[in-house]
């Protein structure tokens, strides 16, 4: 079995600050005096349940918790991947809702298509992101029960029977000065190659006859552009073998060099960079990005041994498909 080598993964570490809470979970069903109440807005909290570990014997019922009672160093304040996603892509973040009525050449040589991925639900077209992100996950637990009241007077509402059916009072839990930690990796292998084929039910987009080296080409100009002195390559191919198969079944496809490969992981690693989410009475910025430029089977190995770390590439990129 041919031994695959080179840079496997680009991993890497963010430490991001903050303040305020940029990521809301909602309003959240909790107590206040022994009553059900359900005008408490939460974050998102690692963890967290509304349930207190109370039970009726008789009934099973569970008791959901007081607001004030959240330990914020157990259940973490954090911002979800999805989240992040969202606003690093946020350019293009709604171009796919009209990928299905147009040809899916732009959006593969595009920063949606090599990097965070779609899946077009029309043509069942689809292409796996290579970049993983883990949740932004807060360090400080400065968080804070508020509980707050509309201003002016407001005449109370009673229901059918008398009794008061709404008042002017809510409450949420808000947070001071935050201090986020999170990791994330590129995968070279799906970084690198772009499936054209539906043999194995991972088509970025249906080609039509000879269209291959045009859509090639585009892809091509397209990380050119993202740096201008540069010569990457982008080659079509008809049959793209993933090293080491047994019977050799090859996929139409593009597959990008070592420099395209690199202009995409430096892209990627300065938006990751210049983040930041000015969102819900809430900021992050992202502060300081460590990467690990990594040639081992040690997949985030930057988490669990940063003193192995190759914070510049050292070898090539990994090649995993060859034309055959």
């Amino acid at each position: 079995m041919q031994k695959i080598e080179g840079i496997k993964s680009v991993d890497f570490k963010i430490k991001a600050y903050g303040h305020g809470v940029v990521n809301w979970n909602g309003p959240t069903t909790l107590s206040h005096e022994g009553k059900e109440v359900d005008n408490h807005t939460l974050p998102k909290l690692r963890g967290f349940t509304n349930l207190s570990g109370k039970t009726k014997e008789e009934t099973g019922y569970k008791y959901k918790k007081e607001a004030t009672d959240i330990n914020f160093k157990e259940t973490p304040l954090y911002i979800s991947q999805n989240c992040i996603r969202h606003h690093l892509f946020k350019e293009q973040a709604y171009d796919l809702h009209f990928a299905a009525e147009r040809s899916l050449d732009k959006v593969l040589a595009s920063i949606t298509g090599l990097i965070r991925g779609y899946v077009v639900p029309a043509s069942q077209c689809k292409r796996t992101s290579p970049l993983l992100l883990e949740d932004f996950v807060d360090q400080l637990g400065n968080g804070n029960f508020e509980q707050m009241g509309r201003s002016g007077t407001k005449e109370k509402e009673t229901n059918k029977k008398g009794k008061e059916s709404s008042n002017s009072f809510f409450s949420k839990t808000t947070f001071g000065d935050t201090e986020y930690l999170s990791y994330g990796s590129i995968n070279i292998e799906q970084l690198q190659f772009i499936s054209l084929d539906n043999k194995f039910d991972r088509a970025a987009m249906i080609i039509k006859d000879n269209q291959g080296e045009e859509v090639a080409q585009e892809v091509q100009n397209f990380i050119q552009s993202l740096k201008s002195d540069s010569r990457p390559q982008a080659t079509f191919h008809k049959n793209y073998v993933r090293k080491g198969t047994i019977y050799e079944e090859g996929e139409v496809g593009i597959l990008l060099d070592q420099e395209a490969t690199a202009i995409l992981i430096d892209t990627t690693l300065d938006m990751i960079r210049e983040l930041s989410i000015r969102q819900a009475k809430g900021y992050m910025y992202v502060d300081k990005v460590d990467v690990d430029y990594n040639n081992s089977n040690k997949m985030m190995r930057i988490k669990r041994n940063p003193e192995d770390i190759s914070p510049q590439p050292e070898t090539n990129y990994a090649v995993y498909f060859e034309a055959k």
